[in-house]
């Protein structure tokens, strides 16, 4: 994963920038990540492990390199960016701190591996809801 972020890190900014696409990566980077959490519910091998650890490299390197570029691209008032990245940061807190009480219940009504489908279903609504920004066309 480490190799894999790194790498698009250095690559994703430099060929958006090419292609002038910006929504369609961080797009892609969501879904990748929804298929890596396919990967440890469906195999749980050591194949699993790898094709998780390709997908979701991948996924946040992309995540990591474009996601702040596209937040500032959207952001409605470029007079108030501070309040709304204020906002978008305070977005994030709050999921962080809902996600270990929502893994507690699935673990328990599902069992472990039905956080993997959690985290595919979070990260395809993710993955659709950037895809569809309108302000951005690619």
């Amino acid at each position: 994963m480490l190799i894999f972020g790194i790498l698009m890190g250095l690559v994703a900014g430099p060929l958006s920038n090419k292609f002038k696409i910006l929504k369609l990566p961080v797009g892609l980077s969501t879904i990748l990540l929804a298929i890596a959490g396919l990967s440890l519910f469906f195999l749980r091998n050591n194949t699993g492990i790898i094709l998780y650890a390709l997908a979701a490299g991948l996924g946040m390197g992309l995540w990591n390199a474009l996601d702040n570029l596209l937040n500032l691209k959207v952001i409605p008032d470029q007079n108030r960016v501070a309040f709304f990245l204020g906002v978008y940061n305070l977005g994030n807190t709050i999921t962080q701190a809902i996600a270990p009480v929502l893994a507690a219940a699935v673990i328990s009504l599902f069992g472990y591996s039905g956080i993997f489908i959690v985290s595919f279903i979070f990260s395809l609504i993710g993955g659709i809801s950037m895809l569809s920004i309108k302000s951005l066309k690619r």
